[in-house]
């Protein structure tokens, strides 16, 4: 039996009855998932398919240049890194 961390799709059912799954650090204890953080997650969708869409396009933005904002939030300009 092993206590460790990864991430897993979870989803919430809200009180106003929209739904969300995202992306969660979960910690297994035991091999048994018993906690996550809400709130600092990878990604979140309105579904398991928009989840993995968005996955595709964080990835595909690995491959651009990064932006930069200048100023006071005002403008973004691409960059070499």
């Amino acid at each position: 039996m092993d206590n460790y961390w990864n991430y897993r799709v979870v989803k919430k059912n809200w009180k106003n009855g929209l739904v969300s799954y995202d992306v969660c650090e979960v910690y297994y204890e035991n091999d048994k998932p018993t906690s996550w953080i809400w709130g600092k997650n990878v990604l979140s969708g309105e579904s398991k398919v928009g989840l993995e869409l968005t996955l595709d396009s964080v990835q595909k933005a690995f491959t651009k240049p990064v932006l930069e904002i200048i100023g006071d939030d005002e403008e973004l300009v691409e960059i070499e890194e």
